[in-house]
């Protein structure tokens, strides 16, 4: 689009915006004008302004489609359903977004919106302080089941060829965690572990949101991952087992959020029932 309009016009409608705003835009000079140190600052936020009017239209022009969004814990087993998912839906007009992050930034995820739903799980001593939280998030939670805890180890972890170990055992390996928050294993290690596992001799020497790194430090270091019992068959790709820890209950509360009062779209639905399919498998 081209605008036609005299100089006298763009002049009165300069001068209106300076009067406007209390200050000059320009500085006029022989040559013509140039613009004020405020008046480049004005002109970078009119960019910004325009630029997202251009991003507003063409929003409107397009055709509108479903979008479904889920913010979950790092874990290969809840992106592999997302895949299995995905193959099943190819024929759908919906766009997808999947995250990954701490409980914090999975339940914060969901009440902006960013997500329709979020995968979690947490101690299970934690769930009356989190259904708070949830509440004050305006956040409904939906326990899905009840899980151990395990740590995954590779083949070049000493424990490897075991199925079981005891606490006691752990006291000398190193670990590779996610990014610490709140509800982060780590901060109820020994009551989980009944005093067995010693928190002064914990090395965690990684932490990390990436789980291509997680992934990689399991196969190819010794080093080892607390983590939650799940491990569906139809999904195992990597050389990495979990293995139980001797005299350890399903303390670990495994499930979903979303936002308050909000019928679940077809799509979340779906997920949640492939995810419950998933849990039924796992070993």
């Amino acid at each position: 689009e081209a605008l036609y309009t005299s100089q006298s016009n763009v002049s009165r409608v300069i001068g209106a915006l300076e009067k406007e705003v209390g200050f000059s835009l320009f500085k006029r000079n022989s040559k013509g004008v140039v613009l004020t140190n405020q008046g480049e600052q004005i002109y970078e936020y009119a960019k910004i302004v325009l630029k997202n009017t251009e991003v507003m239209k063409k929003i409107a022009k397009k055709v509108s489609k479903n979008k479904f969004s889920v913010s979950c814990y790092p874990s290969h087993m809840i992106s592999s359903v997302f895949v299995e998912y995905y193959n099943q839906r190819t024929h759908h007009q919906v766009t997808y977004e999947f995250y990954e992050g701490t409980v914090e930034e999975i339940t914060d995820n969901v009440s902006k919106r960013i997500s329709e739903i979020g995968i979690l799980y947490f101690s299970e001593h934690q769930l009356n302080c989190f259904k708070h939280i949830m509440g004050h998030k305006h956040l409904e939670f939906h326990t899905l089941e009840l899980k151990e805890m395990c740590i995954y180890v590779g083949r070049k972890n000493r424990l490897f060829e075991k199925d079981i170990v005891h606490f006691s055992e752990l006291n000398t390996l190193s670990f590779v965690q996610p990014i610490k928050d709140f509800f982060s294993l780590e901060h109820h290690l020994d009551t989980i572990s009944t005093r067995a596992f010693v928190m002064d001799n914990y090395k965690n020497m990684v932490h990390t949101n990436s789980e291509n790194l997680l992934v990689d430090l399991l196969m190819n270091t010794d080093i080892c991952s607390f983590g939650i019992y799940y491990m569906d068959p139809n999904y195992d790709a990597y050389d990495i087992k979990p293995l139980k820890l001797e005299g350890c209950s399903k303390c670990l509360v495994l499930g979903y959020v979303h936002r308050e009062g909000q019928q679940l779209s077809e799509e979340a639905t779906e997920f949640i029932s492939m995810v419950k399919r998933s849990l039924s498998r796992s070993i």
